[in-house]
């Protein structure tokens, strides 16, 4: 029995020892293991970037050993309490958390416009000839900044509209849902940069029109164009260019329609235009088969007469308009620059007047002479936007047409902005009297507009004749003031009381006191180096003397009136006026001598003007007792 029990005790111990074991290493295994120690040889060094880098950066990695991946540190959370774990004896508890702050208000924000919106990412745009062009002129002023075109996610950008941002770091971001709005977003820096004009860390821009066309009458590359392919491209790309630069987006040739390279042109334009953001109307007289394959292309054609299809009717009738527009068709409403807004009768146009396209006229009285008020060109462009129209067509033939061209295009650019204080600070850069050239520019400027007012001739620069005002229909009340002419100034016995009615001696006065001005800025201000600035203070010189001249004639016609009722001491007053006016032509023939050739058309009028003078010196004289 003992041995049993010796025996038994002996197989209990050897379980209890094996049960221990079986324990002890179950405990060994699942116990965490203690890191091991490593030597400052072994130790991994870690990386903390000071300054988040504008573009990743390669990491240079050790042969032997894998990199290191770093995590930016996290910043500690301002209320929330990390929770606490009991020992692993004990129960699992955590600890309560603080009590939430109470919100704080939100600002009040005016539209969803102001919340973030999502940044838009880089794309690559196609690689095109307008980009790469525009791309190059901001490299002119900042080789070193970096371009970044993103797709627009902004709600207000328009088609054509673009944002801005400029980042310290040498980075411009320019934000647009099309490619014109890259192109227009990367001139527009380029010409700040060109004028160095202050480039603010953030713009954006839309246009205040949607159709913006410019009027090329005849042009060159049209009537004689190259037979090389390349040089007619070329030209053709310099014409597309000064239409994006001036942010014009329709080209309108006006031409006779058979033209020989009317259809070599119009099939290069389909190629290149669009690229420009510029599309292209023919104004043409014939409807020629070059024309009639346009219209089935998909190109659109003004004419003058209306016509059933894809046409655009340009018109001086406001009746034939309505008719036009009331059948869902674009009209061009056709106008002679006489006034810095648009006339009442557009507002008749209740509906559908997106439809309605003001053609403003720098052609007709405008051809040869100077033109250049930016005052004038922003209220335009502010007014037909006002109204609602669907916009603006410019025809220019003053000289030097760049410069009214360019005046509008400011316009286009920026609107609300003052005008003239953008050409005083450009022209202040480049050492000009700025504000005295301005007003010279302005008051020559408005000389032909106020000739128009009394409606003596369509081209009243080549002059009028003396009869021509007694049978002249003066502008009309439309434009929101009336002019009298000369038989109804006669008729008066006391001034009108409104002052929105100009009598015609009155607009003699203005027109005498605008020369005065250009002639006394002309004296103080010296002779220009540049030939263009040359040309303008000559033609502006030019249209004072038109201003003096057709001061004189209104004088003298409104003193024949009176001699002709009766008062015979008014028949040497006619002539005294007709003699200055013959002497103020005399001056705009010998400045028409230094621009155009000299057989011009000034000069071919002198001499009717010297026979009218010696007309009526024979009636006066056949008159007296």
């Amino acid at each position: 029995m003992a041995v049993q029990r010796e025996t038994a005790l002996a197989l209990l111990g050897v379980g209890l020892v094996l049960l221990l074991l079986i324990v002890g290493a179950a405990l060994y295994m699942a116990s965490p293991s203690q890191p091991q120690p490593v030597s400052e040889t072994e130790r991994t060094p870690t990386v903390t970037p000071t300054v988040p880098p504008a573009f990743p950066t390669t990491q240079t990695v050790s042969p032997t050993s894998p990199p290191a991946i770093v995590t930016p540190s996290l910043p500690p959370p301002t209320h929330a309490a990390t929770p606490t774990v009991a020992p692993a004896s004990g129960k699992e508890t955590f600890t309560s958390l603080p009590a939430p702050l109470p919100p704080m208000p939100l600002p009040q924000l005016p539209s969803s416009f102001h919340l973030p919106q999502a940044k838009p990412a880089p794309v690559t745009p196609p690689e095109t000839e307008a980009p790469r062009w525009a791309r190059a002129l901001v490299s002119t002023y900042r080789p070193r900044w970096r371009i970044n075109l993103t797709r627009g996610v902004d709600p207000r950008l328009t088609a054509e509209g673009y944002a801005v941002t400029v980042e310290p770091n040498n980075q411009v971001t320019i934000e647009a849902k099309t490619n014109v709005g890259w192109l227009y977003g990367l001139l527009d820096l380029a010409e700040r940069l060109q004028w160095r004009e202050p480039v603010p860390a953030q713009w954006r821009w839309s246009p205040p029109l949607a159709e913006r066309g410019l009027i090329v009458e005849n042009p060159e590359w049209l009537m004689k164009s190259p037979r090389s392919q390349e040089a007619l491209k070329r030209l053709l790309r310099e014409q597309l260019k000064e239409l994006a630069w001036w942010r014009f987006n329709t080209l309108v040739i006006k031409c006779y329609g058979n033209e020989a390279n009317l259809s070599r042109v119009l099939n290069l334009l389909k190629q290149m235009a669009p690229d420009y953001g510029v599309k292209v109307v023919v104004w043409a007289k014939v409807l020629s088969p070059a024309l009639q394959t346009w219209l089935q292309q998909g190109g659109q054609v003004a004419t003058e007469v209306p016509a059933q299809g894809n046409f655009i009717t340009v018109t001086t009738d406001i009746d034939l308009a309505a008719n036009q527009i009331s059948q869902g068709k674009v009209v061009g409403l056709k106008f002679q620059l006489v006034a810095p807004n648009i006339p009442s009768t557009v507002f008749q146009f209740r509906r559908n007047r997106e439809k309605l396209l003001l053609v403003v006229g720098l052609d007709e009285a405008y051809r040869e002479v100077f033109w250049f008020d930016p005052a004038w060109a922003h209220q335009v462009v502010r007014s037909v936007a006002d109204a609602g129209l669907g916009g603006l067509w410019l025809t220019v033939a003053s000289v030097p047409s760049a410069w009214a061209i360019a005046a509008f295009a400011q316009a286009v650019k920026n609107p609300n902005a003052d005008g003239e204080a953008i050409w005083i600070n450009r022209w202040a850069k480049q050492g000009h009297q700025a504000d005295k050239w301005l007003v010279l520019f302005r008051e020559a400027s408005r000389i032909v507009p106020e000739i128009l007012w009394l409606g003596v001739s369509p081209q009243p620069q080549y002059g009028s004749s003396l009869k021509s005002f007694f049978v002249a229909r003066p502008i009309d009340i439309s434009w929101g003031f009336t002019v009298l002419s000369v038989p109804e100034t006669l008729k008066l016995v006391r001034r009108p009381d409104d002052r929105t009615t100009l009598t015609a001696d009155e607009v003699a006065r203005r027109l005498e006191q605008r020369a005065s001005s250009v002639w006394a800025l002309a004296a103080q201000l010296p002779e220009p180096a540049a030939s263009d600035w040359k040309a303008a203070k000559r033609l502006a010189l030019l249209n004072s003397w038109l201003g003096q001249f057709y001061a004189n004639k209104i004088d003298a016609a409104l003193a024949w009136g009176r001699f002709e009722e009766g008062d015979r001491a008014a028949g040497q007053e006619c002539l005294l006026h007709l003699a200055k006016s013959v002497k103020a032509w005399e001056q705009v023939v010998n400045l028409a001598n230094t621009i155009y050739r000299p057989n011009n058309r000034w000069a071919l009028r002198l001499p009717e003007w010297q026979r009218e003078l010696a007309e009526y010196q024979a009636l006066v004289a056949g008159a007296m007792p």
